[in-house]
């Protein structure tokens, strides 16, 4: 059987892409998405989310001004519970700390001069990060940061709290599990975590009604020339980035070990055991050395 130009497309969808994420859990025709997801991260009976409003976010910065990929999604809830997500795919330097400075932005831009300290709402932010943030606790996919006392480790101070979700650690985690031995929040974060079509995925969505939901949103955006659009240029946009990265690197690497080199040689090594030590060809240490004795 022939298989249609979206199947063939949603076998290899990223779904951490910016335009897809948006369109999935930024949507206000579908923020049940977004609720389900909030409440899976909470998990906690006291804290249920039952209806949100969206808020306005920065527009995002582009990829290729070097910040990466980041989409923001902001939500505020009836009692006044103020909600970011990120997606970020690649680590970045400081990264903790800007998340902080960014949830504490939004704490503090509740009220302004003169307004009373009550009306600030509780701040949660959550990230959901494609590498590993928390090498040290390689069993635990999601990590959460409050203000605590550090006697009693009570929670005195409620106005901030941070979600750091590792999708590498659930994909690894999630491996071999079947739907009905994972939370909610596991089987939304394979959905996540997923590249394409696949087996694993498709047996959640036939356990997890709201997953299979999403997978029907996702053939309507398949379906949906301005949105497809959008998706193949942002990935286009990524590429582009992960490329730029790479070289950059790669000229790093070969400035460092050419500079390596040129200080072996001012020492005085043989030019074979330099090669052997730096990595280079001989003829490129031959010609370091030939610079070197020009100057």
């Amino acid at each position: 059987m022939i298989e249609d130009a979206s199947t063939q497309e949603r076998r290899s969808l990223n779904r951490l892409n910016d335009r897809l994420f948006k369109y999935i859990f930024a949507s206000r025709q579908h923020k049940a998405n977004l609720i389900r997801f909030l409440n899976d991260v909470l998990d906690d009976p006291n804290r249920i989310i039952a209806d949100i409003e969206y808020l306005d976010r920065e527009q995002d910065p582009p990829i290729l001004q070097g910040k990466g990929t980041r989409f923001d999604v902001r939500a505020k809830t009836s009692d006044g519970r103020v909600f970011q997500v990120e997606v970020q795919v690649r680590d970045e330097d400081d990264f903790l700390k800007r998340c902080l400075f960014y949830t504490c932005a939004n704490y503090t831009s509740q009220i302004v001069a003169g307004e009373p300290y009550g009306q600030l709402g509780e701040v949660v932010f959550i990230a959901v990060l494609d590498f590993n943030t928390f090498p040290d606790k390689p069993d635990a996919y999601h990590s959460v940061q409050r203000m605590m006392d550090v006697e009693n480790r009570k929670c005195y101070c409620s106005g901030v709290e941070m979600h750091f979700l590792e999708l590498p650690k659930m994909r690894k985690l999630g491996r071999g599990k079947s739907p009905d031995r994972m939370t909610g929040l596991e089987r939304m974060l394979m959905y996540m975590g997923t590249m394409g079509e696949t087996e694993t995925l498709n047996e959640i969505a036939a356990y997890d009604p709201d997953i299979r939901r999403i997978l029907n949103m996702e053939e309507a955006f398949v379906k949906t020339p301005e949105l497809w659009v959008n998706y193949l240029i942002r990935e286009r946009e990524q590429s582009d980035w992960d490329n730029y990265v790479r070289s950059r690197e790669a000229r790093g690497e070969a400035k460092g070990r050419a500079e390596t080199a040129g200080n072996l040689i001012r020492m005085g090594l043989d030019l074979d055991k330099i090669a052997q030590a730096t990595g280079l060809p001989m003829d490129e240490v031959e010609a370091l050395r030939a610079g070197i004795i020009e100057d």
